[in-house]
């Protein structure tokens, strides 16, 4: 997909920068050309330092493609990024090189802060203009308008850095035009070989199942000889949004893609990371843990620990063990309740908990008891699960995978408050069951410890 080769081209070309910047900054360290002597004993202590600049790139967001653009805000996040790595190659050069290696290259260091600066934000600037060149972008014929072909058409329009165009759509009900300027727009009576020829399309995204709409099936077919990309809506829509389009699938569908008897050595690979790791974070928070039920003591009256029935992997109730973050009693009148945004519920002290997630510690214990993951769909309250089954189709089949800690949607779509927020975060839910791996997961786990680390939680 050309999103995921964007961004081994970013991180290709950040690796080239780091590198060119650090022979750079050793010619104008030395005033000649480095000697394979300096060059390696500079290599080594910088290559540990890069391995670590560029997770902290990949945490922070600097090789999502879809925010990738030349604005003020990009170059905020790239100024912010890297004063962190300063930061953190600061510490590295005056308290641990010494230690690890021979040399201690502090003015070398100095040197390459500045040489690195200018030339990151000159590929950085180059790149986002280079991907949103008219010419670098494939233009695509969409075929019907529904609710998420109209959504998959306002994510393109907004974000060029995708590497697509909509050129095209055919459909045969009313849409506004001036939504969308610059596109033609055809009846399904339109011969679709001369639409594809006069706008030069490389990608066909259809909406409407071929299997049900023979002319369709067979005009595609027809256009083989075209070397076209064909996608059906819901598969081009989760490569480019990361989420499913619950009301474009079927059960057919799941059928084909929640394949469960193949994912035997992912579950046991997952389980032993899950057992590992929890250990280690109860344990090691274990000397911390009085002074946070001290403090919620101190904040409000009332328990330190909170138990609440959530429902589980294929739907079975289990309890959940976390921080009491609000006050004592807080649904006694109201009955459940949805949390929400700076909610009045929730403590002074618990705002903090739940703002570094310090609140769901405890809930390593249920991990180690096998009824979470660190990885997975949020685990609802029953009350809240028989209205959402209810009223979102395919709301249940989120639970065909253990909840988790954290996870696609949680990292995703902060907060949930309502039905249409359960809706959109089943999306991203339906995207991790399908395509949990572990590559994902330490994604997931990365981008979380972002959130943490910058207080982003709720």
């Amino acid at each position: 997909m050309l999103g995921n080769f964007k961004k081994f081209a970013l991180v290709v070309g950040d690796v080239l920068a780091l590198y060119l910047s650090l022979y750079l900054t050793l010619a104008l360290r030395y005033r000649s050309l480095p000697s394979s002597e300096v060059w390696n004993e500079n290599f080594l202590p910088f290559t540990l330092l890069f391995a670590v600049w560029l997770v902290i790139f990949y945490i922070n967001g600097l090789y999502d493609i879809a925010a990738t653009k030349n604005d003020i805000g990009f170059y905020n996040k790239i100024f912010r990024n890297i004063l962190i790595n300063y930061a953190v190659a600061g510490a590295y050069f005056y308290l641990l090189t010494d230690k690890l290696f021979d040399i201690k290259p502090r003015a070398v260091f100095f040197i390459f802060m500045a040489v690195f600066l200018g030339l990151n934000l000159l590929w950085r600037f180059w790149f986002n203009a280079f991907v949103q060149r008219p010419n670098f972008l494939k233009n695509i014929l969409v075929i019907g308008m529904k609710d998420e072909a109209r959504e998959l058409v306002e994510e393109i329009f907004k974000k060029p850095q995708l590497g697509y165009r909509i050129a095209a759509i055919i459909n045969d009900n009313s849409v506004n035009h001036k939504e969308f300027p610059g596109v033609a727009f055809y009846d399904s009576s339109t011969d679709i070989k001369k639409i594809l020829r006069s706008h030069q399309i490389s990608t066909v995204v259809t909406a409407i199942d071929p299997h049900g709409n023979p002319d369709l099936a067979q005009n595609l077919f027809s256009s083989l000889s075209l070397k076209i990309q064909f996608f059906d809506l819901p598969g081009f829509y989760e490569k480019l949004t990361g989420k499913i389009p619950v009301t474009s699938v079927g059960h057919v569908w799941f059928l084909q893609n929640f394949a469960q008897g193949e994912q035997g050595p992912y579950e046991f690979a997952k389980r032993i990371l899950d057992i590992t790791v929890s250990a280690v974070v109860l344990l090691a928070s274990l000397p911390f843990l009085p002074l946070v039920a001290l403090a919620i003591k101190l904040n409000s009256p009332g328990r330190v620990l909170f138990r609440q029935t959530r429902v589980g992997f294929l739907g079975r109730p289990f309890v959940a063990i976390k921080f009491r973050s609000m006050k004592e009693e807080a649904e006694k009148d109201s009955g459940p309740q949805w949390a929400t945004k700076n909610d009045p519920r929730v403590t002074g002290f618990g705002r903090f908990l739940r703002k570094m997630r310090l609140d769901e510690i405890p809930q390593f214990i249920n991990v180690l008891a096998g009824e979470m993951s660190l990885i997975g769909p949020r685990p609802e309250r029953p009350e809240f699960v028989k209205s959402l089954v209810r009223d979102i189709p395919f709301y249940n089949e989120r639970h065909l995978v253990k909840p988790g800690l954290t996870g696609w949607a949680q990292i995703n779509f902060q907060y949930g408050e309502s039905t249409g927020d359960a809706f959109k975060k089943l999306q991203y839910d339906l995207f991790y069951v399908k395509n949990r791996s572990i590559p994902l997961d330490v994604g997931i786990i990365l981008k979380t410890i972002n959130i943490m680390v910058s207080g982003k939680g709720q």
